[in-house]
């Protein structure tokens, strides 16, 4: 891949390489090689250094991220190269939405707000119209409540009008395809689905000494006068299984395995039988992202052999793989780490003791109130055959050195946005303790936190090992 870092060469190589889209179309096997690929190129604002992920969004998103793509960046946040992409298919970039089809040349300035990006080149009109996108955890048209009405009908009310815009705005599209427009329809119904669903999270009423009572009450009622609705638009999506490419429709359609809202919502409605198979793979590969048991890890074992979709067979496989690499006893997953100085050294340089790991974030409450314990367990051990390694993990590191320019630390610091510890180490939320032998073999891949007893316990039994 090749990274460009002066602007001015940049918005020349843009114009080169438009010119070579054109005359790719001159050689029919060349044609053949750009229509399997996408080449995207710009620039990715304060989401990262050096590498970004790119989640891929489709379907098999919901079970794994084996399709996932890294790219690689410059100094200054600028991104060219080719990708091999041979279906059209959701991916993001932070919060924000890209929708890349075989053969597209799109070049793109992204940064943290979605609804700022940028796009020009072939493909640029789906992905500015996806600028739009709304979140399902913010309950889609509701907007986190700024949306919300003196009543439900009210409500409801607006909700189907921004809803209709919204349509309004898609039919006017001409540059992109029948399928697109499909998935985005299904968006647009489930988004007003969703938005059904969040209104008592959001509902004035929902608040006082006595919140969790109201809103349980409410919850009832309200699931009950949606009924009807709530039937008629979860028809419109659930019996064509290419609607799950699109992630508010997975998002809906997974109340199916509520007996309740099953029993009120989707009357009549037959969940086609590949779709009962996402949710239960992702049932499987949700749980095998934690602290797993032999047990768990023999039933999903089991239930890998009655998967009929190959591709979810394929995901619950490497959940299995990544979890069973991190029972005690197998080796550890090396990463690297940097200190405060910018020197480099990987975690498997401590190798002949103990390592005790700390991951946090300087942004993470729960993280800073167990580094005092994690710092006195040093300073307890101090002499041991055990090192005591924190380690940031920020998305970029200048949040981390003014931490430690305001924060006095004995112990030495580190940092650290290798995607093993994601990928690998299945680091899915902090703060997270590692626990590594001398051999350097894993303990415990889910260590106790240092405030609580079990940890010096479990240092206390291996340092007398």
């Amino acid at each position: 891949m090749k990274i460009k870092t002066n602007h001015m060469r940049y918005g020349i190589t843009i114009i080169f390489a438009l010119f070579a889209t054109i005359m790719i179309g001159c050689s029919s096997q060349k044609e053949q090689t750009a229509e399997s690929s996408v080449h995207i190129q710009g620039h990715i604002i304060d989401l990262g250094t050096e590498q970004i992920q790119m989640k891929y969004n489709g379907k098999l998103s919901y079970v794994g991220d084996s399709r996932d793509i890294t790219l690689r960046i410059d100094a200054e946040g600028y991104v060219d190269t080719t990708l091999t992409i041979t279906t059209p298919s959701y991916y993001s970039i932070g919060r924000n939405t890209l929708y890349l089809t075989p053969g597209d040349e799109l070049i793109m300035k992204i940064s943290p707000r979605g609804n700022a990006a940028e796009f020009s080149g072939r493909g640029a009109e789906a992905n500015n119209y996806l600028k739009g996108n709304l979140l399902p955890k913010r309950g889609s048209f509701l907007e986190a409540g700024h949306n919300v009405r003196e009543s439900f009908e009210e409500t409801k009310k607006l909700i189907d009008s921004l809803a209709q815009v919204r349509m309004n705005t898609l039919d006017t599209l001409s540059g992109v395809s029948d399928e697109f427009k499909n998935l985005e329809r299904a968006r647009i119904k489930a988004d007003v689905i969703n938005s059904y669903i969040y209104y008592p999270r959001y509902s004035d009423n929902n608040t006082g000494p006595d919140a969790e009572k109201v809103f349980a009450e409410m919850w009832q009622k309200h699931t009950s006068s949606i009924a009807e609705d709530m039937n008629t638009g979860l028809k419109e999506i659930s019996t064509d299984t290419k609607y799950l490419e699109v992630l508010t429709v997975r998002e809906v359609l997974k109340h199916h395995r509520d007996s309740m809202l099953n029993s009120l919502w989707f009357e009549g409605i037959e969940i086609p039988q590949n779709t009962i198979e996402l949710y239960e793979t992702a049932e499987y590969t949700t749980r095998l992202k934690g602290n797993v048991s032999e047990a768990l890890a023999k039933d999903a074992q089991n239930y890998l052999s009655t998967i009929k979709d190959a591709d979810l067979a394929n995901e619950l496989k490497n959940a299995l793989g990544r979890s069973t690499k991190l029972f005690p006893g197998r080796p550890a997953i090396d990463f690297e780490i940097m200190d405060a100085e910018g020197n480099t050294k990987r975690l498997s340089d401590f190798k002949g003791k103990l390592i005790y790991v700390d991951l946090w974030a300087t942004w993470c409450g729960p993280c800073l109130k167990e580094a005092p314990a994690f710092d006195a367990l040093g300073k307890k051990y101090e002499g041991k055959e055990i090192v005591f390694i924190p380690i940031g993990t920020d998305k970029t590191k200048e949040p981390w050195l003014e931490f430690l320019k305001n924060h006095k630390k004995e112990l030495i610091q580190y940092y650290s946005t290798d995607l093993a510890l994601k990928r690998d180490w299945a680091v899915e939320y902090i703060p997270r303790f590692l626990l590594i032998d001398k051999d350097f073999k894993i303990i415990d891949a889910f260590a106790p936190r240092p405030s609580d007893e079990a940890a010096s316990k479990l240092i206390d039994t291996w340092l007398d090992k």
